[in-house]
């Protein structure tokens, strides 16, 4: 598969995930639609042999097609179970299912292995962490009060002196799982 252009397409949403989930942990849903277009992009893409199924068979697209949505409902069923008893977001859930769909069959592995590995690392540096996400919120709070038309939200932790929020910012480690996944040679 030609994964270059969902490589490019990826990096403003992705970002956008990263920082709203470091300062809010909140992944919004219109993300979750935008990366869902882009899925039903790339399989139109085709048509034009263009994508990152350019050059394939039809029958190669199929089973990489199969095995996304596989994946993705694999994702669903085992994250909402883990969303149920309090272990993950929502929006994580939403946001491995739609990559699986995005990333494709062959990447679908790789993806999620770099993600746990992230998801680990992302553990082990979450003191550091923590301390960008309360500068961050306090730079952010300088940034509503000088532009206050553009009504950006204060996270709580700009009017703490530590930050407020529990839990891990999965979207940062899901995020960093999707662009490796991408750009790693193990499947291409």
């Amino acid at each position: 598969m030609h994964d270059q252009w969902i490589l490019y397409m990826l990096v403003l949403p992705l970002l956008y995930v990263s920082i709203s989930d470091l300062f809010y942990r909140k992944i919004y849903n219109h993300l979750i639609y935008l990366l869902l277009v882009m899925v039903l992009v790339n399989v139109f893409l085709f048509y034009l042999d263009m994508g990152s199924y350019a050059g394939l068979t039809v029958r190669q697209i199929q089973s990489q097609f199969e095995l996304s949505v596989l994946g993705a409902v694999a994702v669903l069923i085992i994250g909402f179970a883990l969303f149920a008893i309090g272990q993950m977001g929502a929006g994580d859930v939403k946001l491995m299912a739609v990559l699986c769909l995005l990333l494709g069959g062959e990447n679908l592995v790789t993806f999620l292995l770099l993600t746990a590995l992230a998801g680990g690392v992302l553990v082990f540096f979450m003191p550091f962490v923590r301390v960008i996400e309360f500068r961050g919120a306090k730079w952010i709070l300088n940034i509503s009060a000088w532009f206050p038309f553009l009504k950006i939200p204060v996270p709580d932790a700009a009017y703490t002196n530590s930050p407020t929020t529990t839990g891990l910012p999965y979207g940062i480690a899901i995020s960093i799982g999707a662009v490796l996944s991408l750009l790693t040679p193990l499947t291409h």
